[in-house]
């Protein structure tokens, strides 16, 4: 699966910033396991899409704490694997402007606590 640099910051957004390298090879095993080869392909091509993702959804306006093992969207990989390549430019996955214009819709769904404090419940 093609991974780009707004996918992994979709992870890392989801993930309230818990999404280094080997995290983005977990995700990605979670999304092929996950989710149906057409959605996959939308996900693929624009990350932000992932807001329509049942699975997803269930997870927003929930503190990262509560949720389940079983809900956590990664998959761990067996074995030993490389972080995946990854396509496009690098962007500051912590830069509240950048996730505003890369993925508003998953930014919007999962503001982190920094945001959150800095901005008032943007929820």
């Amino acid at each position: 699966m093609d991974v780009s640099y707004d996918l992994w910051g979709a992870a890392h957004q989801i993930m309230d910033g818990r999404c280094p390298a080997d995290g983005l090879l977990e995700f990605r095993g979670w999304l092929a396991a996950n989710l149906d080869p057409d959605v996959l392909a939308r996900v693929v091509a624009a990350p932000d899409a992932l807001a329509d993702v049942p699975a997803i959804r269930r997870l927003a306006g929930r503190e990262t704490w509560d949720w389940t093992d079983d809900e956590w969207p990664r998959l761990e990989q067996p074995g030993p694997s490389a972080a995946p390549e990854v396509r496009g430019e690098p962007w500051d996955f912590d830069d509240p402007r950048e996730v505003a214009h890369r993925l508003p819709r998953l930014g919007r769904m999962f503001p982190r606590i920094g945001e959150v404090r800095e901005h008032g419940n943007i929820r």
